[in-house]
């Protein structure tokens, strides 16, 4: 089967949706698939046609727009007529591919990592929040064959938001398919030269509360300050615990923001921030944390949460998107952008400790189901495809 992948980046770009489709890849590759990936370029280095540990991939050097390419179908022409099944993810590479799977009549897919909908109000100004909910509505009406969601709240979200009256077959050919996650190697931690303590220069005594991630509003990252803020004006004895931010530096707005209104609310002392690990230190530093907090307001899936899980984290998360599907081991949830209910969570664990935590039996997300998943999915598709062909004929 001949497989094109059109994406908006691949490896070596990081990120969550980046990690599935790369594993996803290499999965394919030994059971005789031929795939082409089509994606953003990166640098000079990841420029034009190159063979990356045996994936065949083109890299462009499409604009952006909100850190999104912008992806002339010229560009991925060629590569769609080779194809038997056009692969999609979401958000821009959506419409060309559309457009181009049906001039040239190839089954196509989508896959969905998060639909926001109405959530777009929730983390954006009004104006911002229209203009983003209506491209999210461009692009999850873009007719394909199939929908691939990789969670239940995320198909949920997206027959909730997008589906009408004209697309009353959309729950049948919506999908899910969970992603992969294979656990952490903790190994890796032993290459690292720093320590949790040493990467925040802490004592040694403290209690550490550790988010890692990006500075997003989706992430949560005020409702978990006004949390913080809250224990404060309880009187909520704070003098041997840190709450420790890893924080990308993408968008760097967003970060400075961040660290300003910090240090605007007087918490500069219990609250600390240090930019992004390499992977080996950041395996360190997640195993030393006390806890780790997940505030996300959405969440698609859940890749980060469910690592601190692998790695036998206490955790505490949020109810929002995904994260109740993918979380277990001793965790402890608060409702969703309620900051109040995250102070008294956090408050409980200062107080008790692990007693403070629920239990959860292990959840798994096999690789093997996701690559069975993604393949039924194409033949699906090729059966569909077949059928349609064989009905003109006759």
């Amino acid at each position: 089967m001949k497989i094109c992948f059109v994406l908006p980046h691949f490896y070596p770009y990081v990120g969550g949706g980046e990690r599935i489709f790369y594993d996803m890849v290499k999965g394919f590759l030994p059971r005789g698939h031929e795939i082409r990936i089509l994606a953003e370029a990166i640098d000079e280095e990841y420029t034009g046609h190159k063979t990356v540990e045996g994936m065949d991939v083109y890299y462009y050097p499409w604009k952006e727009l909100f850190g999104h390419p912008i992806i002339p179908p010229r560009d991925i022409e060629e590569h769609i007529k080779w194809a038997d099944v056009v692969h999609a993810s979401i958000f821009t590479p959506a419409l060309p591919a559309s457009y181009l799977a049906r001039k040239y009549r190839k089954p196509s897919m989508l896959t969905i990592h998060e639909v926001r909908g109405e959530k777009w109000f929730w983390v954006e100004s009004p104006i911002r929040a229209l203009g983003f909910w209506f491209f999210e509505q461009l692009v999850c009406r873009s007719p394909f064959d199939l929908y691939h969601g990789v969670s239940l709240n995320t198909n949920k979200d997206f027959l909730q938001y997008c589906s009408s009256f004209r697309r009353k077959d959309l729950a049948d050919r919506t999908v899910c398919v969970y992603n992969s996650v294979t656990e952490m190697d903790t190994s890796i931690a032993e290459t690292s030269t720093l320590t949790l303590k040493s990467y925040f220069n802490l004592s040694g005594n403290e209690r550490v509360f550790l988010y890692y991630g990006r500075p997003g509003q989706t992430k949560g990252i005020y409702v978990y300050q006004n949390a913080i803020l809250e224990l404060k004006r309880r009187g909520v004895k704070l003098d041997n615990i840190r709450f420790c931010f890893i924080m990308g530096a993408e968008p760097k707005k967003l970060r400075k923001k961040f660290i300003d209104s910090i240090k605007k609310a007087g918490l500069s002392d219990k609250v600390l921030v240090n930019p992004a690990l390499k992977r080996n230190d950041l395996c360190r530093c997640i195993l030393d944390a006390d806890y780790v907090v997940v505030p996300s307001v959405t969440e698609g899936f859940g890749l980060s949460a469910l690592e601190a899980c692998q790695m036998n984290k206490r955790i505490i998360s949020s109810t929002g998107g995904a994260l109740r599907e993918v979380v277990y081991g001793d965790c402890l949830f608060f409702e969703n952008r309620d900051s109040m209910d995250l102070a008294d969570k956090l408050q409980s664990v200062i107080e008790k400790g692990a007693d403070a935590f629920d239990h959860l039996p292990p959840k798994t997300f096999p690789y093997k189901d996701m690559l069975d998943g993604i393949e039924a999915m194409y033949n699906r598709l090729l059966e569909k495809d077949s059928a349609s062909h064989s009905r003109k004929e006759q």
